[in-house]
């Protein structure tokens, strides 16, 4: 066997009247006729000639069809074992190390077939090997946005607080209060394939809000994630460790620590399934809210999504969160459903997504003398347009709106945010 064509050569000449069986497999395996394929390796077993480096380069080109690709790769791994200037087997190799997310690997398989290439293949090959590069290196992002908000302390309306006989009048401090003002994010991260699926995820994040007309409630974010991921081509799963430090108003506030199991699995081409399992520990600077929300909080979290045309994507999922805090009136079970779409169009793109969830809180309230149930509604939905793109920023119109129905009157509240987003993708 002479370094037969690619399997994935983009044409190839009719196949002669009378060829031999040797022929009509390297026919099959170029033109992808994969029940043709499937028939001639069974029939190719029997013959007499029997050549052992064609039946697994044509069973792992078969393989790799059926989506068997760990399998693929280790009957073409043996070919060049044995066979190792088969440059154009090599190249296969390397497409299915690249596809199963194995990018080490298929960067030394690249560069070791691209000198005895075709030109056409030996440009793809660059283009791949761009792309592997980019991959591993630090990916930066940065966002800013203008933000106005009708209820940026996130309080109840109601103004009279009735107690008993007792009636109190709330102050203006403790209602709604508007705001406007900025909001950013600069990051950066970076997967690194260190050696087969295994890969190293660290990132860095600051970001937050600065309201120029209400300073006390602007927020400064520092987060750092590192952690572990395994990725082929059929699904990816991994340990997040997370530490973050929050400011409100310009002093420390409170500090986060997380770790969350993370699981994603392509089911078919239209079908996605994504979730999480997610542990968290919260401490805060001040005593007095420590005394009440210090503590941790388990939560899980499943998406299904549904991809029925390329340029559109639907999903629906629940979550459930369990936080045992401090003090257990302020402890709670929540448990949500969500569900949305995306349009990417050549010109517009369109992103929206609703949630309803449920809070049950653990221990009688200290004002009303009964537990509290919440019902929660979230919306939010985002607009853009290419056309607008400048210099790779791209902004985009974004509304918001969150409502919280209680049994207990003091807890309903209210408050959409509108702001116009800009990204930068480098």
């Amino acid at each position: 066997l002479l370094n037969p064509p690619s399997l994935n050569a983009p044409s190839v000449a009719p196949l002669a009247e009378g060829s031999s069986l040797e022929e009509s497999i390297n026919f099959a395996i170029v033109t992808k006729d994969w029940q043709m394929l499937e028939n001639l390796l069974a029939q190719y077993r029997t013959t007499a000639n029997f050549d052992p480096i064609l039946y697994d380069y044509g069973l792992g080109a078969l393989y790799r069809h059926q989506g068997r690709q760990k399998e693929a790769i280790a009957l073409y791994q043996q070919i060049l074992k044995s066979q190792p200037n088969l440059h154009y087997p090599r190249f296969d190799l390397a497409m299915m190390l690249y596809e199963d997310k194995r990018y080490a690997e298929a960067k030394v398989q690249l560069e070791t077939a691209e000198p005895y290439l075709a030109p056409a293949l030996q440009a793809l090959v660059s283009q791949l090997l761009g792309t592997i590069k980019k991959s591993q290196e630090w990916q930066p992002t940065l966002n800013f946005s203008y933000e106005s908000t009708d209820n940026v302390n996130q309080a109840s309306d109601l103004k009279e607080l009735v107690l008993g006989e007792a009636t109190f009048i709330r102050s203006d401090d403790s209602l709604p209060q508007d705001a406007h003002g900025v909001r950013y994010n600069v990051g950066a991260t970076k997967e690194e394939n260190i050696k087969g699926n295994h890969y190293i995820y660290k990132s860095a994040d600051l970001g937050g809000v600065n309201y120029w007309d209400n300073s006390d409630y602007s927020e400064l974010t520092l987060q750092a994630n590192l952690g572990y991921r395994y990725k082929d081509i059929k699904q990816s799963w991994g340990v997040i460790t997370m530490v973050e430090q929050n400011l409100l108003g310009g002093s420390r506030y409170n500090q986060n620590y997380a770790a969350t199991l993370e699981y994603n699995r392509k089911v078919s081409d239209q079908w996605q399934v994504s979730g999480s399992v997610s542990h968290l520990q919260k401490r805060y600077e001040d005593n007095d809210l420590a005394n009440y929300y210090d503590g941790h909080a388990n939560s899980t979290a499943w998406i299904l999504l549904y991809q029925p045309k390329p340029k559109w994507l639907v999903y629906a999922g629940a979550d459930f969160m369990r936080d045992n805090l401090a003090d257990q009136t302020e402890s709670s079970d929540r448990q949500g459903i969500r569900g949305g779409m995306v349009f990417s169009g050549d010109k517009v793109s369109v992103r929206s997504s609703l949630r309803y969830a449920q809070r049950d809180f653990k221990e009688d309230n200290f004002f009303y003398g009964e537990k509290r149930k919440d019902d929660e509604y979230q919306f939010s939905t985002t607009l853009g347009h290419k056309k607008l793109s400048w210099q790779g920023f791209t902004p985009k119109l974004n509304y918001e709106c969150q409502k919280i129905d209680s049994n207990l009157p003091l807890y309903e509240r209210s408050n959409s945010t509108f702001f116009v987003k800009v990204d930068k993708y480098f």
